[in-house]
């Protein structure tokens, strides 16, 4: 009996093992290697493909992707010899950099050569649609491996709050975006991710609905040569989108301002804007709905509060202890939402509840700024250089544009190394 009773269980986990080391197998077919599969949820051929789309009039501005997924070049995991100070970088679409030349870490290498400082290196370890949960997992299992000086956090608060403490206690779920701990991906990392890939588990996979057709039609509506009739992109919002609404409430919110959201997109030589069913979306989910919101900054700072600061900072503690646990040093850097910018608060005046969000991440951008300098983090506040200069926010997506990357670089250059290190690494003193 006792045989019987155990022969089961044993003969259910040997089947659990094979099908996982089948699966495995068929799927180092499809799944990147290792760090790629690490880093990106999405073949990087997606991306390079859809970037020939987008810039098929502009060719020179295809941004290019290392093997480990990352747009950056080549790097590697042992430091070369001539390599004397190394700083691994951390954060989303920011710091991919997708829509400009050239991104962040790269500006950041220049400004150190145009400087005279040699032998620095700034890793790009930048994916879009990643968060604080996925930073300390990165760091973890990747970042530290490349035996950095400093690893620096990029935190844009738009979209980086948490609602769930580092420490609060849960178990892994069964499937989760790598290098998110998950039961399938300690056992089957190269299945996790397929799977992460093909039912769209990821948080770009969650956030981007795949429409045939969409991006065709944005950008054939921006194009025009004339003022055009927004009914097909009203009928396609309604189809896709807002079934609920008809089609004459969406056109209204699209045609506000004077049709500068469809002018803003017109074709231009540099930091050209797209337009994108996620920001459609957000635009007519907040124009029409009923919740509060704030209309000036006194109002955010009321009804923001305290929400998600502890929650989110508990990640950044967590990745603050790994770091010096390793004695490299940690730093965060806070990317302020794009009404620093006065040219992208105008932009936006039509649209006043859609803006409020930017008002409100405004708010817990300061709380979260004067947080972690409580708790004696080494804070870099983009805010400083950034707050008031006009043509550094693009005004559909909200990110930087290539005078906004540049002026951030030239600000982390220097933050990243300290006066004492700048003479030991270069005898001229810079």
């Amino acid at each position: 009996m006792t045989k019987q009773f155990w022969f089961w269980p044993l003969y259910g986990l040997l089947l659990l093992a094979l099908v996982l080391t089948g699966a495995e197998y068929i799927a180092s077919y499809s799944a990147p290697p290792w760090p790629a599969r690490e880093l990106r949820p999405i073949p990087i051929d997606s991306l390079t493909v859809n970037a020939k789309t987008l810039f098929a009039d502009s060719p020179e501005l295809v941004p290019t992707y290392n093997d480990w997924a990352v747009r950056d070049r080549p790097r590697s995991f042992a430091r070369p010899a001539d390599v004397r100070f190394r700083a691994a970088l951390v954060g989303d679409s920011f710091l991919e950099g997708y829509y400009v030349p050239a991104p962040l870490p790269e500006l950041i290498e220049r400004t150190w050569v145009a400087k005279r400082i040699v032998g620095m290196e700034a890793i790009n370890l930048g994916i879009a649609a990643t968060g604080p949960r996925q930073y300390y997992a990165r760091i973890k299992n990747v970042a530290l491996g490349l035996d950095p000086d400093v690893v620096m956090v990029f935190v844009y608060v738009g979209n980086d709050m948490v609602s769930v403490r580092y420490d609060d206690y849960a178990p892994p779920p069964i499937i989760d975006e790598l290098p998110v701990p998950s039961i399938l991906g300690a056992v089957a990392p190269r299945s996790t991710w397929l799977l992460v890939n093909r039912f769209g588990f990821s948080e770009v996979g969650r956030t981007n609905k795949d429409i045939p057709g969409e991006a065709a039609l944005l950008s054939e509506w921006a194009q025009q040569p004339s003022p055009e009739p927004v009914d097909r992109v009203a009928r396609h919002m309604k189809v896709h989108y807002y079934p609920k609404l008809g089609e004459d409430t969406i056109a209204e919110i699209l045609l506000r301002g004077d049709g500068r959201l469809r002018t803003a997109a017109s074709q231009r030589a540099r930091d050209r804007e797209y337009l994108a069913g996620w920001l459609l979306n957000g635009m007519i989910d907040w124009e029409t709905g009923k919740w509060e919101v704030p209309f000036n900054v006194d109002e955010a700072a009321n009804i923001v509060g305290d929400s998600r600061i502890a929650e989110t900072m508990s990640w950044l503690d967590a990745a603050r202890r790994l770091v010096t646990s390793h004695g490299k040093r940690f730093m965060v850097a806070l990317i302020p939402v794009g009404i620093v910018d006065p040219d992208y608060v105008e932009f936006w005046q039509p649209w006043p509840r859609y803006y409020s969000y930017s008002l409100s991440s405004d708010a817990r951008h300061r709380r979260l700024a004067a947080a972690l300098r409580q708790s004696g983090f080494a804070v870099v506040d983009l805010r400083g250089v950034l707050d008031g200069v006009r043509g550094t926010y693009r005004l559909t997506d909200g990110h930087w544009t290539d005078r906004g990357t540049q002026i951030v670089a030239a600000r982390i250059a220097d933050a990243l190394l300290s006066p004492g290190e700048r003479p030991a690494l270069n005898g001229n003193g810079y």
